[in-house]
């Protein structure tokens, strides 16, 4: 009997967060992650000691993070692996989980509060100055929706923000400019949808996630509007599920959707030319509560909370997420990012 050739994958480095004490979790901080040659993850060291480091932006020699618990983001120099001379900063709110960096523009989702908060980096150093903290108001019908809860924005161009809302089921376009943030237009979502993430695609295409209603929505954006162009529903998502992150596959023809409670990762099809997507099948993540997904080289990493761990699968020919290997033990992961 012959063992069947395991495909070598390029090595990787990852940075990994996660909820620590303050969010009633176990994460120490931002730690380092190495692939082995099958192309999942291993635990290499700690890189810094920070509280509920839960989302990570690697831009250049700097990563910025969110420190959920507390409402603040920090900002590091990074060499290589290394992270050093943090500086840190009010969000504009509490519990920021999300953060878009574009040149020296940070913009905090502040969930706890709904706000934005826009920062500056200054200097070499990096220094975070607070410019403008954007208040907004609204709710939706399911307990989660009590008042608005800021989620995740994706810069259009230099001047125009995109703002999810998962409280007040709005999608909020802004205009930028010298820092500030002003609201010129809104899309209305299906009642009790919460939207919490969305990706940009090519040619003017927006995916956007559900969380309470686990739908998946494609958006084009032309004549200074949102378009939608597609609704779907996510396969294997039941009432009460919770839809979490979107990753999209190296050749453009799948999405893979992240659904807690019931444990599973969604996969959709894309249609050739991005403007549609239909449900194709659902399997286990592997663990418990799959907060962030993320695909590179083929490889699916997804962070399973609750069960403390890491799972990598390698994507087949047909789309399918194929486990690799057991899950990597990494306390209350919730966000990977790439180094290297």
């Amino acid at each position: 009997m012959t063992t069947p050739d395991v495909p070598v994958t390029a090595s990787s480095t990852w940075l990994v967060g996660g909820f620590g004490p303050d969010m009633d979790c176990e994460s120490e901080g931002i730690s380092v992650m190495r692939s082995r040659a099958d192309g999942s993850l291993e635990m290499s060291h700690l890189a810094a000691a920070m509280p509920s480091a839960s989302f990570l932006v690697v831009d250049g020699d700097k990563v910025y993070s969110t420190l959920e618990g507390s409402g603040q983001v920090a900002v590091f120099d990074r060499d290589g692996e290394t992270l050093s001379n943090v500086t840190i900063a009010a969000s504009g709110g509490q519990y920021p989980c999300h953060i878009t960096v574009s040149d020296s523009t940070v913009i905090a989702a502040n969930y706890g509060t709904g706000t934005l908060g826009v920062l500056e980096a200054r200097g070499s150093s990096a220094a975070l100055e607070t410019r403008q903290v954007l208040e907004t108001a609204g709710l939706g019908p399911r307990p989660q929706q009590e008042g608005p809860h800021a989620h995740s924005s994706v810069f259009v161009d230099d001047n125009t923000l995109l703002s999810l809302d998962l409280g007040a089921d709005r999608i909020r376009i802004f205009s930028f400019n010298d820092f500030v943030l002003e609201q010129v237009d809104e899309v209305v979502m299906p009642p009790g949808f919460g939207p919490r993430d969305i990706v940009a695609r090519p040619d003017n295409l927006f995916y956007v996630l559900g969380e309470l209603g686990c739908g998946f929505m494609v958006f084009e954006w032309r004549d200074r509007r949102l378009h939608k162009l597609c609704s779907i529903a996510l396969p294997g998502a039941v009432e009460g599920d919770q839809a979490s992150a979107i990753a999209i596959s190296d050749d453009g023809r799948h999405a893979y959707v992240g659904v807690r409670h019931s444990n599973v990762i969604a996969i959709l099809a894309i249609a050739d030319d991005g403007r549609s997507v239909a449900p194709l099948t659902a399997i286990s993540c592997e663990g418990n509560w799959p907060r962030h997904i993320i695909l590179s080289d083929g490889i699916l990493h997804v962070c399973n909370q609750f069960s403390n761990e890491i799972a990598s699968f390698r994507i087949d020919d047909n789309g399918i997420p194929q486990l690799i290997a057991a899950p990597t033990r990494v306390l209350s992961p919730t966000y990977l990012a790439r180094i290297a």
